[in-house]
């Protein structure tokens, strides 16, 4: 079952119509780009149409969106196939592994199918260690269908190269589109804590808050951030505090390290702009066991805020520039961690380099336009 919640746009006669599949339209990183995306599109004259699974209320004031209500993988195939059939998209685009597996199979073998594009937006090799059965049933079906998509659209350069090698893939088929990371401008950020620094200075130093916009689930390993500022305080005695901004089921494990290690933490919970409540003293630290880019840590260079994370997370090698906008850690360890952090703290802030304008959301747009326009053009 299917039902629009908002009216389409005019458009342009050559304007593609596109359809977006994903979960909500918020609450996770995937969800803030395939929004920034539509927008783009509609701004350029393109048709987009933003596809729910999770979210049945969800509505846009620009962009038309459709739930699909089913509460099943199978019912969901259907309901989509049932949908894109009627609505004739150009193209047709999923978003991580359960709803690009939506797209493949609901346009498989449909007369007048779109082209379908499917997105990976993390490195899964870590993760198969960390997910349950579900995820891994869902990594063998992709390894029978991803070389049906017309294109593999990744997060990074890290994500791409794995892709092609775990699934095949025609290389002329996969396109690294950058991440519209700048889209909730933490340029502002930036001015206001430049502006703080220089009529309060810098404090002496001996502090730092870790800070960690992400949510509180295992393969974030939030314990770990704990951990990290526990030896920064008995190590190298500094007064270390962690933020977190963020909510999930591992927030009773964390509060339960942070008592008994004595560590002051502050839950947020979710802030969009999490940059705007930053403290003066602030250094953001990813603790992934995998990150696919991460759009926090280029938010974080935007917003002047050193970032740390490992380097063993793979995909983030496209979202730091080590000793400028933050710092990777060798390992995994709080030790490594903590080191890194210490670099971190010394670097100044970033201003506005060239290298934020790659992941603002018309560049990022513009790239997947190009995909877009390739892809259609092969099958006219």
């Amino acid at each position: 079952m299917t039902d629009a919640v908002a009216p389409a746009p005019a458009g342009t006669a050559s304007g593609l119509k596109v359809g977006l599949l994903l979960p909500s339209l918020s609450g996770g990183g995937a969800e803030f780009v395939a929004v920034q995306w539509a927008e783009h599109l509609a701004r350029q004259g393109h048709r987009p149409t933003l596809l729910t699974t999770h979210q049945p209320d969800a509505t846009h004031p620009d962009v038309p969106v459709v739930a699909l209500r089913a509460s099943s993988f199978p019912a969901r195939v259907r309901a989509l196939r049932s949908h894109v059939a009627e609505a004739r998209y150009d193209v047709l685009m999923g978003l991580m592994p359960h709803w690009n597996l939506l797209v493949l199979l609901a346009t498989r073998g449909l007369s007048g199918a779109p082209a379908t594009v499917i997105s990976g937006r993390n490195v899964e090799a870590p993760l198969r260690r960390i997910h349950g059965l579900s995820y891994k049933v869902e990594l063998g079906l992709a390894h029978r269908l991803y070389r049906s998509a017309d294109a593999y659209v990744a997060i990074s350069h890290p994500v791409a190269a794995e892709a092609a090698g775990v699934y095949s893939l025609d290389p002329d088929r996969v396109w690294v589109v950058p991440n519209p990371a700048t889209g909730k401008d933490p340029a502002r950020a930036a001015a206001a804590r430049a502006e703080a620094r220089a009529q309060v200075g810098t404090g002496d130093g001996r502090s730092v808050t870790l800070t960690i916009p992400a949510r509180l689930v295992p393969q974030k390993r939030p314990v770990l951030a704990v951990e990290t500022a526990a030896l920064l305080r008995e190590r190298d005695g500094l007064d270390a505090r962690v933020d977190f901004f963020g909510k999930g089921p591992l927030e009773a494990e964390v509060r339960a390290a942070a008592e008994r290690l004595g560590v002051p933490v502050t839950f947020r919970g979710w802030v969009t702009s999490w940059f705007d409540e930053a403290e003066p003293d602030a250094v953001v630290l990813l603790t992934s066991a995998a990150e696919g880019f991460a759009n926090v840590l280029v938010e974080a260079a935007a917003a002047g805020i050193p970032s740390v994370a490992s380097s063993r997370a793979l995909g983030s090698a496209d979202a730091i520039v080590p000793h400028v906008t933050g710092e990777f850690a060798i390992g995994a360890e709080p030790a490594d961690y903590a080191d890194a952090v210490l670099a971190a703290r010394g670097l100044a802030p970033v201003s506005q380099p060239a290298w934020l304008e790659r992941f603002s959301p018309a560049e990022s747009g513009r790239a997947l336009e190009h995909v877009f326009r390739s892809i259609t053009a092969a099958r006219a």
